[in-house]
């Protein structure tokens, strides 16, 4: 049988994870409302982006660029959540605004993209996510997990390891899956 600090342990996390779904829900309810309120506001940004996606249909990929501006965009964010969680009170901040400002950044997306493309918006908004978010979501769940966690925290070292690997692999996966498959959607 677990003991009590376990179970306690577990439902701690659980509380943690459903604290983080809601504030991503809440967040992303906020930006589908903000783009609706505001939606003639972003008619030119709409015209903007396809016609940016038209010049990316046919031009050659400089890996190199492309997986250095994928490593600064998700980098940026990553790296201060790390920085941020040696205080523990800003770390808890930052992990919840990340979250919020997370959620609003994709539910402005996918009402963007449904918008502008009706269904086939759906079908753009998730090939805009996929594969990189299968690793970058879990990632910082465990980030935020293991930073909020309590008591002595084992193998460090090899933790910080296997997560920059994922993230190196994360960008990478952007770059050579991620750009072709939104080229082949649009």
């Amino acid at each position: 049988m677990a003991s009590y600090h376990e179970r306690n342990s577990r439902g701690r996390k659980a509380g943690f994870i459903q604290q983080v779904v809601l504030l991503f829900l809440i967040g992303f309810f906020v930006g589908a409302v903000f783009y609706t309120l505001f939606q003639n506001s972003f008619s030119g940004l709409m015209e903007q982006l396809e016609g940016n996606m038209s010049a990316w249909q046919g031009r050659e990929y400089n890996f190199w660029y492309e997986y250095i501006h994928a490593l600064w965009s998700h980098g940026k964010y990553f790296v201060l959540l790390w920085v941020l969680s040696v205080n523990v009170r800003a770390g808890r901040i930052y992990q919840r605004g990340f979250t919020i400002y997370t959620g609003i950044r994709n539910g402005f997306l996918l009402l963007f993209f449904l918008m502008g493309k009706g269904g086939r918006g759906c079908i753009l908004y998730l090939a805009s996510l996929f594969p990189q978010c299968l690793l970058l979501a879990p990632m910082y769940l465990f980030s935020f997990l293991w930073q909020n966690g309590s008591g002595k925290k084992e193998h460090k070292e090899t933790v910080c390891i296997v997560i920059m690997a994922l993230f190196l692999v994360a960008c990478l996966l952007e770059v050579r899956v991620n750009l072709p498959l939104m080229e082949k959607v649009m």
